[in-house]
Formats: structure tokens, sequence, C-alpha cells
């Protein structure tokens, strides 16, 4: 199987499916930061310059009909005001922003990208050596309890 829903919802490489697509922890002055390839399989980020055009427009569909649908149901099936409606749209929008500016980005990714089965193997691979390094440093001695 190449697509994951599992590594796109929480912004793994979609080639190896181990390595972070987006810059960690979350910079809300940039909230798209992502590193130029992925750490452990070495696949870009940004293959090609307008590479996520695409991914605007997913996110422009999606943000559309994710508001658009609750506030139409709000106002004809629940009788809220127009004006009620707006404005839970407007909250809903602002609420759902990063997540759905993110998750864009990553799904158009994992859409372009094909998931390679080796570099999942390599990327798990070179974390448990990364892992078994860490056990293996010099840590100091603690005293005895008596």
């Amino acid at each position: 199987m190449s697509f994951s829903c599992k590594s796109m919802w929480n912004y793994k490489c979609p080639k190896c499916r181990q390595g972070d697509i987006f810059d960690k922890p979350l910079d809300i002055s940039k909230p798209v930061a992502m590193p130029k390839e992925c750490k452990y399989c070495g696949l870009k980020t940004m293959p090609e310059p307008g590479f996520y055009y695409g991914g605007m427009f997913l996110s422009y569909i999606i943000g559309g009909w994710m508001a658009l649908l609750p506030t139409l149901l709000l106002v004809f099936y629940f009788k809220w005001t127009v004006n009620q409606g707006m404005a839970f749209a407007i909250v809903l929008v602002i609420v759902t922003y990063l997540p759905l500016l993110r998750g864009s980005r990553s799904l158009w990714l994992h859409l372009m990208s094909k998931y390679d089965p080796e570099a999942e193997a390599k990327a798990k691979d070179k974390i448990s050596k990364q892992k078994s390094n860490a056990s293996k440093e010099w840590k100091p001695r603690t005293k005895a309890k008596i």
C-alpha cells in the first residue's frame, strides 16, 4: 500500500514514514517550516519551487466545505440566525487554520511521493542504532543510598 493516513496525520515522511516533515516544536511565526529533506531517507520536502501550490487548492476546498456544511446545518436545521452562523464559521476557520494548513501540505506530499518499504526498514535500523548509542553514552555515577 502506498498511501498511509496515519503517517499523513502524524506529519511523517511519505517515503520512510519515520522522519518528521515539519520542524518541531511548532513555531507560530513559521507554521509550515520544513527541513530540506527527511533525516532518515533523504526525501526532499520541497522537490521544486511552487510544489505546494496544489496543497493550497486542497486546503481551500477542504476548508470551504468544512466551514460551509456545519454552518448551513446550523442555520437551516437548528434555526440559527445568519449572523450566528457566520460567527460560528469564522471561529471554526480560526480554530482549524493551522491544522488545515499543515494537513493539506502533508496530504499533497503524500499524494505525490511513493512509499518505499526498504527506506522504512533502513530508517528503523538507523533509529534503533541511535537509541542504542544513546544508551551506551557515559553517565555519571550516583551516590549509593545507605
